[in-house]
């Protein structure tokens, strides 16, 4: 897979989730067949092991596992590809991106370590630990809010000119989208990306992109959402915007409310089309929602979005 830039880092990427089989292993041809669905949607890059593809609960030779298998499957798939690289440690951090390396791909989705944040003197030494140590990797720091310190628009231009080569890009999950337009404004030449629930105006004040979980259940309406914004067309894109909003507010909020996250809730979003194939497994102690609230959820599913189900072909159930 290439090597992207700060340039070619761009549009409208799937966070394919890490299917589990028999036995807890990784279900490879599943994984397979699901990143080939999602290039042929019209995904522009796919990546694993954020915290949709529930990195918190993979060890490292599994890791190493998985990135061989994604490889395989991403380099056939024809797309670009990212890993998430996130541990509680630099050296943690450094075995995968050297394992995402190995299976040929260069670029990473980089947290600050779980657990506790770093102190800001840190921030510089991490990332040149990480420069020193896997030089060929590309960054796209993962400014996920329960990693930190919070960088400011000034901290991202300061990085970029200290790490011109492999400081790329941000995966910026805020929702403050004064926040996200001091980042753009002062650290314009990074490639900036937005979330699901903020892609209209984040891509409206210049995002370059979006991280997208929705991609994994209404792949064909989000690629024309995101079409609407890349062609300026602002009437559609936040038409899409409010629809999408109010189905997770309305529906999604209240798992959330009750302590759902991450890899359980990106599960639950790609069960209700069946378009990625999936046994809905998640790792211990997180476990997937009960089958009768995803029977609930399904139902509310097939209401809401009843026509543009329509404009929708499946492939699993």
């Amino acid at each position: 897979m290439r090597q992207l830039d700060r340039l070619t880092l761009k549009g409208l990427w799937a966070a394919v989730p890490t299917p589990w089989g028999d036995g807890g292993r990784l279900d490879e041809g599943a994984l397979d067949r699901n990143c080939h669905r999602l290039a042929e949607a019209g995904a522009d890059g796919i990546y694993t092991t954020d915290s949709d593809g529930e990195f918190y609960a993979l060890e490292l030779e599994e890791f190493c596992h998985l990135a061989r298998v994604f490889g395989q499957a991403m380099e056939s798939a024809g797309v670009d590809a990212a890993m998430g690289v996130t541990w509680t440690h630099t050296r943690g951090t450094i075995e995968r991106i050297r394992a995402a390396g190995d299976a040929g791909i260069p670029n990473v989705h980089v947290a600050f370590p779980v657990f506790m944040p770093l102190a800001k003197p840190d921030v510089e030494r991490f990332f040149e630990d990480l420069a020193q140590a896997a030089p060929e990797a590309r960054w796209i720091h993962y400014a996920h809010p329960r990693t930190g310190p919070t960088l400011t628009g000034a901290d991202y231009a300061y990085l970029a000119r200290s790490f011109p080569a492999q400081l790329i890009g941000t995966k910026l999950a805020t929702t403050d989208m004064t926040e996200f337009m001091e980042i753009q404004l002062h650290s314009p030449d990074l490639a900036h990306f937005v979330v699901d629930p903020t892609m209209a105006p984040g891509m409206w004040m210049g995002a370059r992109g979006c991280y997208s979980y929705w991609m994994n259940t209404l792949p064909r309406w989000h690629r024309r959402y995101m079409d609407a914004c890349q062609a300026g067309d602002w009437v559609q894109a936040l038409a899409c915007h409010r629809r999408l909003l109010e189905w997770e507010l309305t529906h999604i909020k209240p798992l959330r409310d009750r302590g759902y996250r991450h890899g359980i809730l990106g599960k639950a979003r790609a069960a209700l089309s069946g378009f990625l194939e999936d046994s809905g497994a998640t790792r211990p102690p997180y476990y997937p929602i009960d089958a009768a609230e995803q029977a609930r959820l399904r139902e509310a599913f097939e209401r809401y979005w009843s026509e543009e189900l329509k404009g929708e072909p499946f492939t699993a159930k």
